[in-house]
């Protein structure tokens, strides 16, 4: 199985809860060698948060995309974005978005919807914990709703990229939580993975996680060697949020991945 590593589907810039214009993650990405990138800012939300596009910039969000297309062009290849939610009680909102025409679209879960509020995933662990406390401490059912949640968002048809699949680990450290070799667990990552395939969508390998509290990508190894018995393509992503981190553990690659 060869991953690209030249290649980064996934960073952010100030349009959403990034820090640097999006001239400088190229200038930055063409220093580190890359050869190509998507940019990913997060989709305009149509509720209240902090990390997310406003909807009134998404145009100058293009523009400024095509306007560093032909800045940089020759020097590296830059592909138009979004990191998406499947929101289902929003769907006219998500359809109406993803129908702009892009490049890549990566089908992410940072929320669960409940009665109408969203609750993070992955936000801090105080957060997490009161996603736990909205579903009575019962773990299992969490995971249930996420991953249906991420199985809906590949049978939409609307994006070819699943990004952080098994991102609601974040906080998990020494199995808090739960453990990945739980069989109800296993379970519900298989069926995702059978739709994945069935879809014929990538799955990236997040290598942020190793920047978070559980210090591993997204997905876990076992995922991806079952992902690689499907002939589920992968692709690199970053996550990055900054210049300096474009990039960011792709050299870990080889041991996830190529040698499965």
């Amino acid at each position: 199985m060869i991953i690209d590593r030249k290649r980064d589907y996934h960073m952010h810039t100030i349009f959403s809860d990034g820090v640097a214009q999006i001239d400088d993650m190229v200038s930055a990405a063409i220093n580190e060698g890359l050869e190509a990138i998507t940019i990913t800012d997060h989709m305009p939300l149509p509720f209240e948060n902090r990390y997310a596009m406003h909807a009134d910039d998404i145009q100058k969000y293009r523009h400024e995309i095509e306007l560093a297309q032909r800045k940089f062009a020759g020097q590296i290849t830059i592909k138009m974005g979004l990191e998406f939610e499947y929101l289902k009680p929003f769907k006219q909102w998500v359809h109406s978005i993803a129908d702009m025409g892009w490049d890549h679209l990566l089908a992410s879960v940072h929320s669960l919807i409940i009665n109408h509020r969203p609750y993070l995933v992955n936000g801090t662990e105080s957060e997490f914990n009161i996603l736990v406390e909205r579903f009575d401490h019962n773990i299992e059912k969490l995971c249930k709703r996420y991953f249906e949640t991420v199985q809906m968002a590949a049978q939409s048809g609307l994006f070819d990229i699943v990004s952080h699949l098994d991102v609601l680990k974040k906080h998990n450290m020494d199995e808090r939580y739960f453990s990945e070799t739980f069989p109800w667990y296993r379970a519900m990552v298989i069926k995702t993975l059978d739709i994945i395939r069935e879809t014929g969508m990538k799955m990236e390998i997040n290598m942020a996680g190793f920047n978070h509290p559980v210090g591993k990508q997204y997905p876990s190894k076992w995922i991806i060697q079952e992902a690689v018995k499907r002939n589920i393509p992968f692709v690199l992503g970053s996550d990055s949020h900054k210049p300096e981190s474009l990039g960011q553990n792709f050299y870990k690659c080889d041991a996830l991945a190529l040698n499965t």
